[in-house]
Parts: structure tokens; sequence; C-alpha cells
């Protein structure tokens, strides 16, 4: 099987988009799920290790009945694990953590926001070590969606309260650890891997990370307060599970830079829940750079067609 770091970037037809719209909007469900858990009592740590270990169990299980395992036996075994460890840091346990800290003061529309900065932040970083090329149409569909993501949160969408510059601030750490993920798993990506096994072993790396932060931070007696909300603990897992099947999926079939779009999907699904959901209220100027940002993710879906 080609790597991601191999496999040249064409496949940007109907399969690329429907997967990039359906993990994007998988992950901009996790923000009022979340919200109602948090508001219900439930810690952010907590939340975030039932998360990811009970998505990395149920993509772990899956990965064995489609006979792909996680650790193969012999000299990769030590390459695999490490791809667990810091795929697992930067894509999975940085992000949400930070997420689920910064997810009450924000509220679920404004944390979505950040999530529209990975895709400029990615192309940066797979040009810097060689791995993207991009051709006009690409980089005028990326450029084009940051420009929404600036009219969003600049001066005419500012944030409501000046008070939540620092937790912005914080918020930013998200996109950074995103978009180095994204670079680090195609570049990594471990010969022979299958997507539901590096998907699995990414999960469990990622809940290995937020387990020391429980122990670190004395929480892990939070760890009962789970039972508040079984449901949406239940939710929260099956939809995780699924959104690393097809994220993984997609970066084979489109590469990093492509993958990298689906905070543009979250962030308009984040804006979109926390005002139907929590009656979060937004300037027209910030609903018109989310729909800049769809024109972004069009252009650069089908930009290299045009570009010829």
């Amino acid at each position: 099987m080609s790597t991601p770091a191999t496999v040249p970037p064409a496949s940007r037809g109907v399969e690329s988009l429907l997967l990039l719209l359906s993990v994007g909007g998988m992950i901009g469900v996790i923000f009022p799920v979340t919200k109602y858990a948090q508001a219900a009592g439930v810690p952010p740590l907590p939340w975030a290790f039932s998360m990811t270990l009970g998505a990395g169990l149920l993509l772990a299980g899956l990965a064995r009945i489609k006979r792909q395992p996680l650790i193969p036996a012999g000299p990769s075994s030590g390459r695999r694990l490490r791809y667990f460890a810091v795929s697992g840091l930067l894509s999975v346990a940085l992000p949400n953590v930070v997420l689920f800290f910064v997810l009450p003061p924000l509220g679920a529309g404004l944390s979505a926001v950040v999530y529209t900065l990975p895709p400029i932040l990615t192309l940066l970083m797979a040009v810097a070590v060689r791995i993207e090329k991009p051709d006009r149409g690409r980089v005028a569909g990326i450029l084009l969606g940051f420009a929404g993501a600036l009219m969003i949160v600049g001066p005419r969408g500012s944030l409501p309260s000046p008070d939540l510059a620092g937790w912005m601030a914080l918020a930013f750490a998200m996109p950074l650890s995103v978009a180095a993920g994204n670079v680090y798993r195609t570049v990594a990506w471990p010969p022979g891997g299958q997507p539901v096994a590096l998907a699995a072993g990414t999960m469990l790396g990622g809940a290995a990370w937020v387990a020391l932060a429980l122990l670190g931070t004395g929480a892990m007696s939070e760890l009962p307060l789970l039972g508040l909300v079984p449901g949406l603990a239940l939710l929260q897992i099956a939809v995780t599970a699924l959104t690393y099947v097809l994220y993984f999926r997609l970066q084979i079939v489109a590469g990093p830079v492509y993958l990298s779009q689906i905070g543009y999907v979250a962030t308009s699904v984040g804006l979109g829940t926390g005002t139907l959901l929590f009656g979060e209220r937004y300037s027209p100027w910030v609903w018109s750079g989310a729909g800049v940002i769809v024109a972004g993710v069009l252009l650069v879906s089908f930009g290299r067609r045009f570009a010829r």
C-alpha cells in the first residue's frame, strides 16, 4: 500500500468532497454535545478521556475484525508506537483538551472559529517539508477561506467581551496542533499502515496522553461524573470513532492540505449549532465570512481543474 507521502494529491473528486463534508460535519457535532455534557457537570479531562479511550477501543475491535494489526510483529513495531504517541498527542489529545477547556467561556460558535486556521497552517508546513506543491487554484481557495476566517474574527465580528481575549489566545493552540498533526501523519505514515488500525492507535495514543493529564492534575477522581450523561458519552464515542475512520481515509485520498479544510466545515457547523441550540448570536459579518469559507472549500475541491 502506498503511503500518503507518496500518493499524489490528485484525487479531488466526489469522494474527497463527501469525506470532507462528513468529517467536518461530525467534528462540528462535537461542540454542542460537549457543551451539553459540561452543562450537566462533566469536567473537561474526564470527558476527553472517555471520548478518546472509548473510540480507540471501538476502532481497535474493528481493526481486529478487518485483520489490520495495530502493532505488527518485527522491527517496525517501535516506529508504529512512536507514530501513535506523536499523532495521538498532536491530532487528538492536545486539541481536544484545549477545546474542552475553552468551550464554556467562548461558546460553541467562537470555539469552532479557530478551526478555520489549520488549512493555511498545514499548507505552509507541508510546503516547508516539501510534501506539497500548491497550485494556483488550491492556494486561491485556501486564501479565500482564510479571508472568511478574518471576516469572522475581524473588527466587525470581534469578541463579545474583551475578557475572552485570553481564552481565544489559548484556543489558537488547537489549529497549530491540528496542522502539525496533519503533516506529521503524512510524513511518518508507517509502511503498510491501514486507516482503521492507524486511527485506532492514534485514538489510544491520545487517550494515554489524557490519562497522564488526569493523573498529573488529580482529576482521576472525577471520572465517575461521566455517569451524569451516559447517553451523551456513548454518542460522543460513536461519532468520534466514525469520524477518525473517515479522517484517515480522507488523508489517503486527498493529502494533508485538502484534509485540513475540515476545519472550515466544522466552523460553519459550530456556528450553526451555537445559534440554533444555544441562542448564541453573531453579526451578519460573521455569517458572510462563513459563506466566503464555503466558497473557499469548493475552490480548493475543484481549483485544479479550474486552473488548467
